[in-house]
């Protein structure tokens, strides 16, 4: 029987990756669920077995508190957890804002992105070496933000295939066929280039079609504006607007990763100096912040809490029969992993170490570009000719994030520091104003960290 293990019960989710786990494998599957909540544990356990005899599968699925029991004899491995969960994310973004970033996620970069990070690795550097002593062949897809320190962070330290995953491709592609009208993603075929939230498409076709020259001539002097979808929701459901998305087209000739959260947090000039912003009423319970420039909106973890009752209620109502099963999702994990176990090669989009896959970013930096997953593990594709202003724009942040992964690794405060100098939002502030966040977030982390004091 191939065993799957999750780490983190995620009532979000559990109910997306286990039915593709269910749709993707014939065989029985046992599916183990780790969690530090025995409760949340006990739920996704309950939803799985109603899962799988809804569907008329065998198997089995079982609660876990005990790490190194629930992975000992796995196949697989699906990372889900959020170390410190909202609390702790809620200084992430309210401490740097006294120092005029206003952060949109708060998840990947910027000073948000470097506190959760710091306070990940070292779960992370635990979890690693637990998959090299009792598991060192499964295969472990990680989902946890920031995902590039947190992946990279595995595959620093254990022998196990790695991938990071993300569902960034998947909007790209939405684009690219809505500008163009098709009827679905067939005619396109994409390469791609960058960071975890901050891809770019480097070049595209539909059919056999050059797609930028395409697109230059149906564009034909304007704003992207004029050709792009107004805005779009991820497969989690949170909606992003393309306006930054157009404005960097139109600066740089080339598609970004169209999720103008997630992308603003990456470039200097959307977020820092306190930007001018509004409240915009969205028909939810609290109005959402906006901000003037490209109308890019933020996530609140105010949003994020007053989510959480409706997906406990959506998994019992699941379990009690009175709420249908979700259908499989567009997530490839669940693809790669059977790929993997049953050497059936797929292409898809992965983050993993940077071996020379992009040329012109650092080595050791984890990037993201297509990949081929088979019984060989996680092997990039190497992207040539990244435009030279692009590799400028991700480099910053490329290196912020090897030095992030080192520093936690070694509990080194100052290589941490001179991460947090290089990040782009923190342009506007002088050194002595950096460290002096550096050390409220340090302190707001502190029981999550390995470090000398200061």
């Amino acid at each position: 029987m191939t065993r799957i293990v999750f780490i983190g019960a995620s009532y979000n989710w559990v109910p997306r990756l286990a039915t593709d786990l269910m749709a993707a494998f014939d065989e029985p599957l046992e599916l183990r669920f780790l969690d530090l909540n025995p409760e949340a544990a006990h739920v996704c356990t309950e939803w799985a077995e109603a899962a799988s005899r809804q569907r008329g599968r065998s198997g089995r699925a079982a609660p876990f508190t005990d790490r190194r029991q629930a992975l000992e004899g796995a196949d697989a491995v699906l990372i889900t957890i959020s170390t410190g969960g909202l609390a702790a994310m809620e200084y992430d973004i309210a401490i740097p804002e006294r120092y005029g970033v206003f952060a949109t996620v708060g998840d990947t970069t910027g000073p948000g992105g470097w506190s959760r990070a710091i306070r990940n690795i070292p779960v992370f550097r635990g979890l690693a070496e637990d998959l090299a002593s009792v598991c060192p062949h499964a295969f472990v897809a990680n989902y946890t933000n920031p995902l590039a320190a947190t992946t990279a962070t595995l595959q620093q330290i254990c022998p196990n295939p790695v991938v990071g995953l993300c569902h960034a491709f998947f909007e790209m592609k939405d684009v690219i066929q809505g500008i163009f009208g098709l009827e679905d993603w067939g005619p396109i075929s994409i390469a791609v280039a960058g960071m975890n939230h901050f891809t770019w498409v480097v070049d595209f076709r539909i059919g056999r079609e050059q797609g930028y020259p395409l697109l230059r001539c149906k564009v034909a002097g304007r704003s992207l504006r004029a050709v792009l979808p107004q805005g779009s929701a991820d497969d989690i459901g949170i909606y992003s607007g393309h306006e930054l998305c157009a404005e960097l087209f139109d600066a740089f000739g080339y598609l970004p990763y169209p999720a103008d959260r997630h992308t603003s947090e990456f470039v200097s000039f959307v977020l820092i100096g306190s930007p001018p912003r509004g409240l915009l009423d969205v028909g939810e319970a609290e109005p959402v912040e906006t901000m003037e420039y490209c109308h890019v909106k933020r996530t609140s973890v105010a949003q994020r809490r007053s989510w959480l009752p409706g997906l406990t209620e959506r998994m019992r109502e699941m379990i009690a029969g009175t709420r249908p099963f979700p259908q499989p999702s567009r997530e490839t994990g669940s693809r790669m992993i059977r790929a993997y176990l049953h050497n059936e090669p797929f292409v898809d989009v992965v983050n993993a170490l940077n071996v020379g896959q992009v040329p012109g970013l650092p080595e050791g930096a984890c990037v993201e570009t297509l990949g081929v997953v088979d019984g060989l593990g996680v092997r990039p594709l190497v992207v040539d000719g990244v435009p030279e202003p692009l590799l400028e724009l991700m480099r910053p942040q490329a290196v912020a994030q090897k030095w992030i992964t080192a520093g936690a690794l070694a509990g080194d405060r100052e290589l941490l520091l001179q991460a947090l100098y290089r990040d782009p939002q923190c342009a506007h502030l002088k050194p002595h104003e950096v460290r002096q966040m550096a050390d409220e977030l340090f302190e707001a982390n502190r029981p999550f960290l390995r470090l000398p004091a200061a």
